[in-house]
């Protein structure tokens, strides 16, 4: 019996020195692993790694604002076949990370898209010019010389893969200014060698203006406080919400593939009612840059809530005019940055959009 509890005993100091040992050698594995390597992450690009960073959100950032809005002031956004991955690895002390180089290899893949803008009268495209501002003046100037089609004019952002310096803009045998498609370019066209330019103010002017005539003209249509009804929503706002148009939900809230989507795109056909979603003031209720005719209405319930409507074919609210739950403010349309007649319905809380959908078109 005592020699099978020394036995015990000594197996048990040889197992305890055993585990002391596997023990010290973790402790010196760990012990090298931190001297020599460091946890950080690699990024690849279709399968491929093309580097290390050690911030990964950081980088995102960078990349998504370059999306957002390139490297320069004339282009409206850049676009990627695909978005990079990250993966934790363990990487070597002495292998620096590479953020720079990794966005230059990411940037050399996208294709930055240049913004242009065309003058459009009465939904036809009349002249192109460079900037926003040199559209807003070419359609100051119309107003002026009392075109008579001054109440028809919008400002449409365009793009082309090309600076603007080079977008390809033909005149026909009318001498009137059209944009040609990609496809229709001639090789010389797409060598940067011909001769047309984008317009200036006075020669868009020239381009769009229509002899004047005595008739006096608005974009603001008074219809009467035309209220429907509609099912309410209860949200957690402290206000209630309906729906303004009934439609098909064409695109959502939050990233695609060109932008963060700030709203909610709901396709229906041009001239339907546009109700407000909840009663409120009206703050603005006329052309708004890539919105179009737009509203917009802060809740008299919740001062923190604002709703806007963009890309309206026709508006009838004003700035400072209360208005009804229901109540008709305006008619879907097309104008603005947009690709066909839909409502783009925003929610705002305090100045920060959010996704309708919280609320309703669940």
């Amino acid at each position: 019996m005592v020699n099978i509890k020394k036995k015990v005993a000594v197996r048990a100091r040889k197992g305890v020195k055993f585990l002391g040992v596997i023990a010290v050698a973790a402790i010196l594995i760990l012990g090298l692993i931190e001297i020599s390597y460091r946890q950080t992450y690699s990024v690849s690009l279709d399968g491929e790694v093309i580097g290390y960073t050690n911030d990964r959100v950081a980088l995102q950032k960078r990349i998504n604002d370059y999306l957002n809005s390139g490297n320069g002031k004339d282009i409206a956004f850049v676009e990627l076949p695909t978005m990079p991955t990250y993966e934790a690895v363990l990487l070597k002390k002495n292998v620096e990370a590479n953020d720079d180089e990794i966005f230059k290899k990411i940037a050399s893949k996208g294709t930055a898209y240049y913004r242009y803008y065309a003058i459009v009268a009465d939904g036809t495209e009349k002249a192109y010019v460079a900037t926003f501002e040199e559209a807003e003046q070419a359609v100051q100037k119309l107003k002026d010389k009392n075109s008579s089609n001054k109440d028809k004019l919008g400002i449409v952002e365009k793009y082309n893969s090309k600076p603007v310096t080079e977008t390809r803009i033909a005149v026909n045998d009318e001498g009137q200014v059209e944009d040609v498609n990609e496809e229709e370019l001639t090789d010389e066209d797409k060598t940067g060698s011909s001769e047309v330019k984008l317009a200036s103010v006075d020669e868009a002017v020239d381009k769009t203006y229509v002899k004047k005539v005595t008739r006096n003209y608005t974009s603001y249509q008074y219809i009467g406080t035309q209220i429907y009804s509609s099912t309410q929503y209860a949200t957690s706002l402290g206000i209630t919400l309906i729906q303004p148009v009934s439609g098909v939900i064409t695109s959502r809230f939050g990233w695609r593939s060109r932008d963060n989507h700030k709203g909610l795109d709901i396709g229906t056909s041009t001239g339907t009612a546009i109700k407000a979603a909840h009663s409120g003031t009206v703050t603005l209720a006329s052309w708004y840059y890539g919105y179009g005719n737009c509203v917009d209405i802060k809740s008299d319930q919740n001062s923190a809530v604002s709703t806007r409507y963009g890309h309206c074919s026709k508006l009838y609210v004003t700035p400072g005019q209360h208005v009804e739950q229901g109540q008709v403010i305006a008619a879907v349309g097309s104008t603005g940055i947009s690709t066909g007649p839909h409502l783009h319905f925003e929610v705002s809380i305090n100045g920060n959009r959010t996704d309708p959908q919280n609320y309703i078109y669940k």
